[in-house]
């Protein structure tokens, strides 16, 4: 028998008696009752809750095809090839993960219908992410957001000694030196990282998504995603970017180095 239920059981057997060893009146009776039966919804309604403790981002859904919205400055969501692509991750075991350039948390709760469950999310802006995770969406206890850029976040991860992942996926476009640094430093030795990588370093109009390993190997990589043509907004943090997801148009301050 489940134990809520059996709890339940033995609550109104328990006031039954008490009631009958008190002599109480019958409207008391019937208030205990009534205590009891509140009880019992609570129990049930607290078994669902626990069933539907899901990542959820309100920006999930919204995606389209190709669709002019790539990124956007209002919602950071991706055309949906960006999210397929995520999606054929095979999950090779382990449950770390890390989503940088979240945005909305769309790529987030991609990874976290993949079976991830230790999810570390970062963006260097956190509005996209609190309007639709925090505000209208759900996030679990397991599921952890820094609103940092990818340098300072790697500097702080260094730092706290924490645990590498088993897959790294990046929502922008990166040069090929990032994407090896990352590799080296936060993906287990049987993890991978996922990343649109500029063809030519510092070209930020195209890019060939790449599947990498943990020394930087490509296992997979294309050109093309359906009818997409592979091209992210540009690295916030590299002097080269150009356009208006860069520093002199969105404020963003880049880490001095010491």
């Amino acid at each position: 028998m489940h134990v809520a239920r059996r709890f339940s059981i033995l609550a109104f057997f328990f006031t039954i008696s008490l009631c009958a060893g008190l002599s109480l009146s019958r409207r008391k009776l019937g208030e205990l009752l009534m205590q009891n039966s509140i009880l019992s919804i609570l129990i049930s309604r607290t078994k669902v809750l626990a069933a539907t403790d899901e990542f959820q981002s309100a920006g999930y859904g919204v995606e389209e095809y190709t669709n002019s919205i790539v990124a956007s400055r209002d919602t950071n969501i991706s055309p949906k090839e960006v999210y397929d692509t995520i999606l054929k991750l095979q999950k090779k075991g382990g449950t770390r993960a890390l989503d940088v350039g979240a945005g909305a948390g769309v790529s987030t709760q991609v990874l976290w219908e993949l079976g991830y469950r230790d999810i570390d999310a970062l963006d260097w802006s956190g509005e996209a992410w609190r309007e639709n995770v925090e505000n209208k969406g759900y996030c679990p206890p397991t599921v952890h957001f820094y609103e940092l850029d990818d340098e300072r976040f790697l500097k702080q991860w260094k730092s706290s000694g924490a645990e590498k992942y088993d897959v790294v996926a990046f929502n922008f476009a990166v040069n090929p030196n990032k994407a090896l640094l990352f590799c080296k430093e936060v993906v287990k030795d049987n993890g991978i990282l996922l990343a649109p990588i500029n063809a030519q370093t510092d070209y930020w109009m195209k890019q060939t998504y790449k599947l990498l390993d943990s020394k930087g190997n490509i296992l997979w990589s294309a050109n093309d995603v359906g009818a997409w043509s592979v091209q992210f907004q540009p690295d916030v943090t590299q002097d080269t970017c150009q356009g208006i997801w860069c520093s002199q148009f969105n404020g963003f301050t880049k880490l001095k180095e010491n």
